[in-house]
């Protein structure tokens, strides 16, 4: 017989029923008037983004499926872009009876810090299949660059 015990920290740390005194009756009811909450319904949604350079340019890419181009606002202000908007509901949907829900809707916003060396008049921004991209030349005076260090000898 193996007198060897394999040895589960995390199991030695927090304990089995740790986590059944929290789902508990009273747990339940709070997490329940939570979600009942007019705060809870005014839950704002946030895209993914996707950031890349590319042939000279700094490139954001955001997932807005849903959102109609008229929505979406984008500016750019001292090193941070920010894309903000909103995602309706359609009015058939309101009227229908939902069985579940997993998309939210309302608004959104979302800031990203950007690369201080860009052409801020060259930003462009294009919409399309529910996709912003947001393309952001890179001004190529002002990248660092290299300095050669010379060696003097006496």
């Amino acid at each position: 017989m193996n007198g060897m015990i394999r040895w589960r920290p995390a199991q030695d740390l927090i304990p089995r029923n740790f986590f059944r005194k929290f789902w508990d009756s009273d747990f339940e009811e709070v997490l329940e008037r939570m979600m009942k909450s007019e705060a809870w319904k005014k839950f704002d949604w946030t895209p993914k983004v996707e950031t890349y350079s590319k042939n000279g340019n700094y490139v954001i890419k955001a997932d807005l499926p849903g959102v109609e181009a008229k929505d979406i606002h984008v500016e750019l202000e001292e090193g941070f872009l920010t894309i903000r908007g909103e995602r309706k509901m359609d009015k058939e949907v309101k009227e229908k009876k939902g069985h579940g829900r997993e998309v939210f809707y309302g608004t959104f916003e979302r800031t990203l810090s950007v690369p201080s060396h860009l052409k801020a008049e060259e930003v462009k921004a294009k919409y399309q299949g529910g996709v912003l991209e947001i393309t952001l030349p890179i001004d190529e005076k002002s990248l660092p660059r290299k300095i050669k260090v010379e060696h003097v000898t006496h």
